[in-house]
């Protein structure tokens, strides 16, 4: 930038110039940050009046005593969003929060679904100033009121072990029973970067029997592959032994909701989609969010029309790949539409075509055929897609996005309200209270604002005459003046500088 200035105009400016420049530019077009938090309960009005029955909810603290509320948190869910999880998608909800880096730094929550395509949906999404147990419950209430979630039953909840979200989870909801979704493999992650788990046993964790034992659909085959962990490090068996395997393995997954996730993948995908609107002003980050899934709904319309079968692309080749991975079995009728299929190795299981069953219990968890059951179908002469669950197939996609998001207007035809939002915390950077400065040895700065500091509360500046009146003019601090927290310039020496 600062070579085609100097080419096209002959000038040179500074690196702050080109600073003070692209702010003013971005105020102008995107608006003051002040602005926007003013306009916010106008924005939400209007998306109420264009997207009726959707949630909306500001949470405001007291001022610092001009009268105008301090905003704290943002909680939106379209109507069109709910109603279309409700009616198209399994119940599934991941639950993951990211980074916000503008001028109100702090958290986006998100709560997202899985379409009948195996792809992410957004449900509802919510701006808060950290992620703890309160913010979740906070959270949590609206979208379990939204969602008419009486209770946690039939629910899967995919989640990253947030801070206090199993608890918030357990506080919000009548629990029933509940499951709770994690990759162990993102746990063993994120312990190994901690001092207290570098320890031998965190290699054999990420090793080949905890992967079966996550990925096994059998309970006999989980058993093995723990005692086959436990043969390898003892120690990694006894802290595996402490997380409930119903949260982490397959073997113990409820078969009412079509689920065999074990990451949360769904979550780093909105995250990632997001990234150029997380560090912009509230009201501009709304609209990029908003806008978005508008789109992507009216995209995935268009995409339905496309399709060739009646299910997804994407559970479409899936199936194929299965359809092809099942060519090493070999099934045996047995009569009343049952098969005794052989595949690899020693393995032999019983499928049950007439009610969907198969003994390793794959296709009763995800509700697709698996290889076996594959296999069994093409032989009796069925075809394998008309076994795939409704929930997978195009009826249900067109539930999940018929529903519309509803452009709004210009901000000069929003409604006008009589709330105002011009207080906004501004969350501190982390460790800015543990600096202490090395000139005035307070703490909250460093010694290049000191200065600063010093001309807002006349304290350090006091302490520095009072030490330049006890020393003099180049002369040694005495020893009251060190004692009282000053230091004193050093003078540097002169030396030539010699290049041979």
């Amino acid at each position: 930038m600062s070579q085609q200035l100097r080419t096209d105009t002959n000038v040179d400016a500074s690196v702050w110039q080109y600073h003070r420049a692209r702010n003013d530019a971005r105020q102008m077009i995107q608006g003051s940050v002040k602005e926007q938090y003013s306009k916010l309960w106008e924005y939400g009005a209007e998306i109420r009046k264009m997207n009726p029955k959707s949630t909306f909810m500001v949470k405001c603290s007291e001022g610092d005593g001009d009268g105008s509320p301090r905003f704290e948190r943002l909680y939106i869910c379209p109507t069109a969003l709910k109603k279309g999880w409700k009616e198209g998608c399994r119940p599934i909800l991941g639950l993951d929060g990211c980074f916000i880096k503008g001028f109100h730094t702090g958290q986006l929550l998100t709560v997202i679904g899985v379409d009948p395509n195996n792809h992410m949906y957004l449900v509802a999404y919510a701006l808060v100033e950290s992620e703890c147990r309160d913010t979740w419950s906070w959270f949590l209430k609206l979208l379990g009121d939204d969602l008419e979630l009486n209770n946690s039953y039939g629910i899967v909840w995919i989640t990253d072990k947030q801070k206090g979200l199993i608890d918030a989870i357990e506080n919000s909801f009548q629990i029933l029973n509940i499951c709770f979704v994690s990759s162990i493999f993102t746990i063993i992650s994120k312990l190994n970067t901690k001092a207290c788990f570098r320890n031998s046993y965190c290699v054999v964790l990420q090793s080949l029997p905890l992967k079966k034992s996550t990925h096994s659909y059998l309970l006999p085959l989980f058993n093995q592959s723990l005692e086959r962990l436990r043969i390898e490090s003892e120690d990694a068996y006894k802290w595996l032994a402490d997380k409930d395997p119903i949260h982490w393995s397959r073997a113990l997954f409820k078969d009412t909701v079509l689920c065999d996730m074990l990451c949360n993948n769904m979550c780093e995908a909105f995250n990632r989609a997001i990234l150029r609107a997380r560090d912009k002003p509230v009201i501009t980050l709304m609209k990029m969010i908003r806008n978005y899934l508008m789109k992507r709904l009216v995209r995935k319309r268009g995409e339905v029309e496309k399709w060739t079968h009646d299910i997804g692309p994407k559970v479409f080749k899936f199936v194929e790949k299965l359809k092809l991975e099942s060519s090493i079995c070999q099934p045996d009728y047995s009569g009343n539409y049952k098969y005794q299929v052989r595949g690899a190795g020693d393995e032999q299981y019983v499928v049950d075509i007439e009610n969907k069953t198969r003994a390793c219990n794959k296709w009763r968890l995800i509700g697709i055929p698996c290889i076996h059951g594959i296999y069994a179908l093409l032989s009796s002469d069925r075809d394998p897609y008309q076994f795939i669950d409704i929930k997978y197939k195009k009826e249900s996609f067109l539930k999940a996005y018929t529903p519309v998001i509803y452009g709004i207007n210009g901000p000069s035809m929003w409604p006008k309200t009589n709330e105002n939002l011009y207080n906004v915390q501004i969350s501190k950077s982390r460790g800015a209270d543990q600096r202490r400065c090395t000139k005035c040895r307070q703490e909250g700065h460093n010694r290049g604002t000191c200065d600063r500091r010093a001309g807002m509360n006349g304290e350090a500046s006091e302490t520095v005459a009072r030490t330049e009146s006890e020393t003099g003019n180049g002369s040694q601090p005495s020893q009251e003046s060190i004692h009282a927290g000053t230091t004193p310039k050093r003078k540097r020496k002169k030396t030539d500088a010699v290049m041979e």
